[in-house]
């Protein structure tokens, strides 16, 4: 068996084009994204073709579960422990049912490229973990800058017979980055161009920017999380439905609310809007806790449900546009933006949006380049997947804050 496995690595390790699935599930934690993809090449010769896409939803008992997990009184310990199996198992499954999609036997499939699920990401900051690695005893670990991602790639690997990659993030924060963002290393294999500067807009639960300069140098790429995608979007969508919408489906509840000039005000003093890049964030600070407080408040004060929903929308659309202006119109021209993410699909977004921007800034969605809004980041993970095999470092130091460019992902043959 061994001999086998050890076989079937080499023969994985000597092909140039792969068959690899990349799953995501991102921190709206909506289901797992599934993205099944022939890969010709690695590094900048990297060449794809997207063989199919799906999107998974969980059931509601595994979102609860998921979002429990992430909370710090109801995420204890043994939750955690049988969740990462049981994601294993839905992300396995995943796995399989979109090679059945695009007609594509499993024993066919090179690689799984998986994120995982987040449920806690603290990036701390360099200072804090260079003082803590420094030192040979004591020490206050709890200040350690760490992640967590879970959907064990044991399970996923066992269940589909295919060689697994997962675990990005730690070994860029082992060097001293963020862990993110990880996906502006493919989009600079994917988009840059000697002539345009181009933007990379996803609207995910979080909301982050890649810059590609005309013509650009890897180390050139400006990329950080701007700050709450749609992740703050559907939680006041949530509370003003009673639960019945877990979303803003094509922004309409905001359609009909009104914007809060005093509360978006105040939602745009939140100081991680003003920290320079590189950083990253999550919901550990535009999470439900902050929201649900958000909304409490908003109410006290007068405040109409759809009014709030509306602002939260707005607050979205200004933290994207406002991050440009501060950190890469003043030096750079930007030719298009390209959007992708469930946040692309929210009409009321891509308004505000627009309302935001310079005008005549030239908007296309990421379908028109041949891949669904929802796929990009499933995508990003095979891509990643087929550096760590091929041993390309795959992180990118000037945009996480790492000391050097590594290797990441952990393989599990």
């Amino acid at each position: 068996m061994a001999a086998t496995t050890g076989n079937k690595f080499l023969r994985v390790l000597q092909k140039n084009t792969r068959k690899v699935i990349g799953l995501m599930s991102g921190t709206s934690a909506d289901g797992i994204d599934a993205c099944l993809v022939e890969i010709s090449g690695n590094g900048i010769h990297t060449k794809t073709h997207i063989l199919a896409f799906e999107t998974y939803p969980y059931d509601e008992g595994t979102r609860i579960a998921i979002f429990e997990a992430c909370n710090l009184a109801a995420g204890t310990v043994d939750k955690i422990c049988r969740l990462n199996f049981h994601l294993g198992k839905l992300f396995a499954d995943a796995a399989k049912s979109i090679a059945r999609k695009a007609h594509v036997p499993i024993a066919d499939v090179d690689l799984v490229g998986s994120h995982g699920q987040t449920i806690c990401h603290l990036p701390g900051n360099q200072a804090t973990q260079k003082t803590y690695i420094g030192e040979k005893e004591g020490g206050d670990f709890l200040n350690l800058p760490s992640t967590l991602q879970i959907g064990e790639p044991s399970v996923i690997a066992q269940e589909t017979g295919i060689i697994t990659v997962a675990d990005f993030r730690p070994r860029d924060m082992a060097a001293g980055g963020q862990g993110a963002p990880l996906v502006p290393y493919t989009d600079f294999i994917l988009f840059r161009d000697k002539e345009k500067g181009r933007v990379l807009q996803n609207i995910g639960g979080i909301a982050n920017v890649t810059f590609l300069p005309r013509n650009c140098a890897v180390h050139e790429v400006i990329a950080f999380d701007t700050g709450p995608g749609n992740m703050m979007i559907d939680r006041v969508a949530e509370l003003i439905t009673n639960n019945d919408h877990h979303f803003d489906e094509d922004g309409k509840f905001a359609a009909q609310g009104k914007v809060h000039d005093g509360l978006l005000s105040s939602l745009l003093a939140h100081p991680y809007l003003s920290r320079p890049p590189p950083k990253s964030t999550g919901r550990e600070e535009f999470g439900v806790p902050f929201t649900d407080n958000l909304y409490k408040d908003a109410l006290r004060s007068g405040i109409e449900g759809a009014d709030i929903l509306a602002t939260a929308t707005a607050f979205t659309a200004r933290t994207i546009a406002d991050s440009y202006r501060q950190w890469i119109l003043p030096k750079h021209c930007v030719s298009e933006i390209i959007i992708s993410g469930g946040g692309a699909r929210n009409a009321t977004l891509m308004k505000f949006l627009i309302q935001y921007l310079p005008p005549s800034t030239k908007i296309d969605s990421i379908d028109v380049f041949g891949i669904a809004s929802n796929a990009k980041e499933a995508l990003a993970f095979a891509i990643l997947a087929n550096e760590t095999i091929s041993g390309n470092p795959n992180n990118l130091p000037s945009v996480t804050g790492a000391s050097e460019a590594v290797v990441l992902g952990k393989i599990i043959p």
